[in-house]
């Protein structure tokens, strides 16, 4: 009887080590992950199975199929991601955080595009004048050589 107890008292306390307390958008995300682990390691597997059997042509199938699986299953990890960024209040403001970086960058671009058309027109415009003063010099010389 002081076995049974024994074994009821560690099965309840191995039943209240697997119970974690996650948020539901996190679990979505490490499933999500598990899947893409798993159809990676599948792929990896099938691969090589098809390279030992030297029937390529299915191996080639076989992994681009398993290949768009794969993105498939990442594409949904992303959304899940996403999601659980944009349900969690922490989040929201990494979320905005990277929104505002977002916007910065874009701005940032903007001002170095408009400093370059800027210095373009600059340095056209300083080639025009040396064009122009150069012209001039050999007006000048062209003249000086006529009066002279």
């Amino acid at each position: 009887m002081g076995s049974a107890n024994q074994a009821e008292k560690w099965g309840v306390m191995a039943l209240t080590a697997l119970i974690v307390d996650l948020p539901l958008g996190l679990v979505v995300v490490y499933v999500l992950a598990v899947i893409v682990w798993y159809e990676l390691l599948r792929l990896a597997v099938v691969s090589r199975l098809s390279r030992r059997r030297g029937d390529r042509g299915r191996g080639d199938a076989l992994q681009s199929e398993s290949w768009e699986q794969a993105e498939l299953a990442e594409r949904e990890l992303e959304a899940a991601e996403q999601e659980a960024a944009e349900a969690s209040e922490p989040d929201l403001a990494r979320r905005l955080y990277y929104l505002a970086r977002k916007a910065a960058k874009a701005e940032r671009d903007l001002a170095i595009q408009m400093a370059s058309e800027a210095t373009e027109k600059a340095v056209e415009r300083i080639e025009r004048r040396h064009q122009e003063i150069d012209a001039e010099l050999e007006d000048e010389e062209a003249e000086r050589l006529r009066s002279g």
